[in-house]
């Protein structure tokens, strides 16, 4: 392991490199993970190999990823998917179904293992909601009908898509010499429990959001401390982490979740506030740019040489079918062809969501070195075209 000055040497190195590419990006309209990423590569051993990738480094990209999903579940606002109604679900499983399909496909054809093919498939129906957040901000969008419709969707395509990613973590322990159906079908009960155990949080919490938000606001009155109800929200983000892990989930299913239970329903508004101006300050200001720049240094330029065919191909087929997916649900919703196909390219944006459950996969040893960097490139990829299909359908509703 590397020594603690080493250490410090290296989160520098990568921090100021990530910010200042992620900044340089932020002002081409381009998601700042993209500038961040592109540091990592420069400084990492695909070209000027400053920094090597360590055990130090990667217990920071452990505490990073949790962070990261952490925000993402608080990001996510349930009550949203209620005002969108019936049509995002509709779009959200259309748009996640086909290319998961054509990406599962396409991956047995080129030769890959059926977990490798499933987790492909995985990343092609991803949606991230923050990366989403962003684009439809840049374009202008984020409060019209189109920009709620694609939020929506965006929540619902990531919480079914932790979940599949449970379901693969689940098959790919299972897997080995010896195929246990009997250990299979207890780890998926333990996850359907936990999964259960979460469903019934979430119902208690919205049907006493007025008991909740009064009881926590009574307590951070008396309470000395000003940081109490952070510390309280990383306490249960970490106990509902463990959890997880002890029935066979990854942590960061329970990080998620965790994020996604505490709203202004628990906490009421003003202190949602706080804690999530802190949560963003810590994630953004320094998690999620060293998160990004580690997954850079990880990144292959050159194990890509002989996988550009599936490259090429995957990054058609994730766009088309994810457009195709989503057009589909919204002629199913009855909504007018050019909106259809505008919330349809929007939902391309994979950044966040997608390369997190990349360095997840790549951890565990479900994709080697060749897939996630083939995985890097299309969630980098797929978020910068993004913008550029979506601009002219907007332009033609306006």
């Amino acid at each position: 392991m590397m020594d603690l000055e080493q250490v410090f040497i290296a989160i520098v190195i990568l921090l100021a490199g990530a910010k200042l590419l992620g900044e340089l990006f932020r002002r081409i309209k381009q998601p700042a993970l993209g500038g961040e990423i592109l540091a990592g590569i420069i400084l990492g051993p695909t070209i000027f190999g400053i920094i090597q990738i360590s055990d130090g480094l990667e217990l920071i990209s452990t505490i990073a990823i949790f962070f990261v999903m952490l925000f993402i579940g608080l990001e996510m606002n349930l009550s949203e998917i209620r005002k969108a109604g019936k049509s995002a679900f509709i779009i959200s499983i259309t748009s996640l179904i086909i290319p998961f399909f054509a990406g599962y496909q396409l991956s047995i054809f080129f030769g890959l293992e059926f977990i490798e093919s499933l987790f492909i498939g995985l990343l092609l129906s991803v949606t991230s909601v923050p990366v989403s957040a962003m684009i439809l901000l840049e374009l202008g969008v984020l409060k019209t009908k189109i920009g709620t419709t694609v939020m929506s969707v965006a929540v619902i395509d990531d919480i079914i898509s932790i979940i599949i990613l449970a379901v693969i973590l689940q098959l790919h322990v299972s897997e080995g010499i010896s195929f246990d159906y009997e250990e299979l079908g207890i780890s998926i009960l333990q996850m359907i429990a936990y999964l259960i155990g979460i469903a019934l949080v979430v119902f208690v919490v919205y049907r006493r959001n007025y008991w909740f938000p009064q009881k926590f606001t009574q307590f951070f009155v008396t309470a000395k401390t000003r940081e109490a109800k952070f510390g309280i929200f990383i306490i249960v983000a970490i106990a509902l982490s463990l959890v997880a892990d002890l029935a066979g989930l990854h942590f960061i299913i329970g990080a998620f979740f965790a994020g996604l239970i505490f709203s202004d329903k628990i906490l009421g508004k003003k202190e949602t506030d706080k804690t999530y101006s802190i949560m963003s300050g810590i994630t953004f200001g320094f998690f999620a740019p060293l998160f990004f720049a580690i997954i850079g240094i990880k990144f292959s330029g050159q194990s890509l040489e002989n996988s550009v065919p599936l490259l090429v191909l995957l990054i058609i087929f994730g766009i088309v079918g994810k457009m195709f997916g989503g057009y589909i649900g919204t002629k199913l919703s009855k909504l007018p062809n050019i909106q259809g196909l505008a919330i349809a390219s929007l939902l391309n944006g994979r950044g966040t969501v997608g390369l997190t459950i990349t360095a997840v996969a790549y951890a565990l040893e479900i994709i080697d070195v060749v897939l996630f960097s083939v995985c890097v490139a299309i969630c980098i990829i797929t978020t910068i075209i993004t913008p550029i299909i979506a601009k002219p359908l907007l332009q033609k509703i306006n």
